[in-house]
């Protein structure tokens, strides 16, 4: 099973736990509001995961995608 780094706490997550581990294991994720809106990122981030299921994109243009989605942590001021 690949994986990709978390893009908030940078921890590496087999891709077939990256949805729990927003909802419940990301240390960077604090408030249950920041919860909720990294998992309607991660319900987007979905159909990118199909794509790479099915071979039509590679493990690096999926870490690509998920960084670019989930470029801040919800319910934390940008840098």
């Amino acid at each position: 099973m690949t994986g990709i780094r978390c893009p908030y706490c940078k921890s590496a997550v087999a891709l077939d736990r990256i949805g729990v581990h927003f909802q419940k294991f990301c240390s960077a994720i604090q408030s249950g509001a920041a919860r909720d809106s990294s998992m309607k990122k991660y319900n987007q981030f979905y159909m990118q995961l199909q794509s790479h299921s099915r071979g039509e994109i590679t493990t690096e243009e999926l870490q690509a995608e998920a960084d670019k989605l989930f470029r801040e942590i919800p319910g934390r001021a940008p840098n």
